[in-house]
């Protein structure tokens, strides 16, 4: 019997790239198999400018990515560890420079490795039965691929600290209550929701998006000082770039801004 190594599939309606993690029947947890893929279809999404939002969801009717898969890790040794952790962040770190809106779409559980790979996403919205957690501790290690360093940047020190520590698991309403996720919607309509939102997100000038993802990413490592010099040259590239004057114009003229390509 082959073994399931799993995939990752990619699609594109419009503006809007769908990566799907595709391996049900282990909750869609992720192989080195399910991580190549993965930098492949990143490096897809590189190279085509007519996108303005990217969804990752974990196949429909199963779970968003439970982890990693625990018997490929457990036969590895140290070596061989570390060398799957620098291909998987660096996939993972790849994926968070994108240069348009990642939405995480989080239906059932993302744990472990799951959760990490949200974490690299700038949005993460959840359905309402949605779990998420990191509990590499009840296993002996600790998160490994950005838990440690991307959680305390999103919902603050102390509560990382109490996430990682604990290994403690939250539902969907505390998960946005803490800041984990940004957005609850309910099961029975998770999928037309996400997609509203993608939609919403594309009708923006993607010059702006660009800049302004940019302009939060390099900020969250700079100065005061340094991260406003970066918005402010941000700020006034925008006005030479033609969105600016057909988004004010737009506005003028009380009606929709018609934006170019990214």
């Amino acid at each position: 019997m082959t073994e399931d190594k799993g995939t990752v599939n990619y699609e594109v309606d419009g503006p809007i790239g769908i990566i799907t993690l595709s391996r049900p029947d282990k909750r869609n947890a992720l192989t080195q198999h399910m991580f190549a893929r993965l930098n492949e279809v990143v490096g897809d999404v590189e190279n085509n400018g007519d996108l303005r939002v990217l969804i990752i969801r974990g196949e429909s009717g199963s779970v968003f990515c439970a982890g990693d898969d625990l018997a490929e890790l457990v036969a590895m040794d140290v070596v061989q560890v570390r060398d799957f952790l620098i291909r998987a962040q660096g996939t993972f770190t790849r994926l968070e420079a994108l240069p348009i809106p990642v939405v995480a779409a989080v239906e059932g559980h993302a744990l472990g490795g799951g959760l990490e790979l949200a974490l690299a996403c700038d949005l993460i919205v959840a359905s309402s039965d949605a779990v998420l957690g990191l509990p590499e501790t009840n296993l002996g290690v600790i998160p490994g691929l950005g838990g440690t360093i991307r959680l305390p940047r999103r919902v603050g020190l102390g509560r990382a600290r109490e996430l990682v520590y604990s290994g403690r698991m939250v539902q969907a309403d505390e998960a946005k209550n803490i800041g984990l996720v940004e957005a609850v919607y309910p099961a029975e309509e998770f999928d037309s929701k996400v997609m509203e939102f993608a939609q919403f997100l594309a009708s923006k000038s993607p010059v702006a998006l660009t800049l302004a993802k940019s302009t939060i990413n390099r900020g969250m490592d700079a100065s005061l000082e340094a991260g406003l010099a970066l918005e402010r040259e941000a700020f006034a590239y925008c006005f030479a770039l033609p969105d600016a004057k057909e988004g004010i114009s737009a506005f003028l003229e009380k009606r929709p801004a018609k934006f170019g390509p990214r």
